[in-house]
C-alpha cells in the first residue's frame, strides 16, 4: 500500500510518536544531558552499522526492494533513522530514571505530576 515508504512509515509512526512523547514531558530534564544523548546515539548508530552489515552478509535476515527506499549504508537508510530514534528514547529514559531516583521520588508519581503540569499548560494555550 505505502511501497517503499512502508518500512520507514512504520518507523515514525510507532518510535517518532513515542520519542515525541518523551521528550515533550521531559525535555527540561533532558537539556543537561545534550552531550551525553548525542554519544549514546553515535555509539548506537556504529553498534548498528556493525550489526546490520554482520547480518546482511551472513544473510540472517534482509530488506525488501519493495518497502525500502533502497538506499544501503551497510543496511537500510531506514534503519539508521529507526536505531536513532531508539537510541534516543532509550537514552533519555533512563537518564531521566536515574535523574528521579537521585533525587529519591517515584518514577510513576513524577510522570503523572509532569503530564498533569503538561495538560494544563496545553489546556491555556487552547482557550
Amino acid at each position: 500500500m505505502l511501497g517503499n515508504f512502508s518500512y520507514l512509515f512504520t518507523i515514525i509512526f510507532f518510535a517518532g510518536i513515542a520519542l515525541l512523547i518523551e521528550l515533550s514531558l521531559a525535555r527540561k530534564k533532558l537539556k543537561k544531558y545534550t552531550k551525553i544523548i548525542y554519544a549514546t546515539v553515535f555509539i548506537g548508530l556504529i553498534f548498528t552499522l556493525v550489526a546490520e552489515s554482520v547480518a546482511l552478509n551472513w544473510r540472517i535476515w534482509y530488506y525488501s526492494q519493495d518497502k525500502t527506499f533502497g538506499i544501503y549504508l551497510g543496511a537500510a537508510l531506514e534503519t539508521f533513522i529507526y536505531a536513532i530514534f531508539v537510541t534516543i528514547a532509550v537514552s533519555s529514559a533512563t537518564l531521566i530514571w536515574s535523574d528521579v531516583e537521585e533525587d529519591n521520588k517515584s518514577l510513576i508519581k513524577t510522570t503523572i505530576y509532569e503530564v498533569k503540569d503538561k495538560l494544563k499548560e496545553w489546556s491555556r494555550t487552547v482557550k
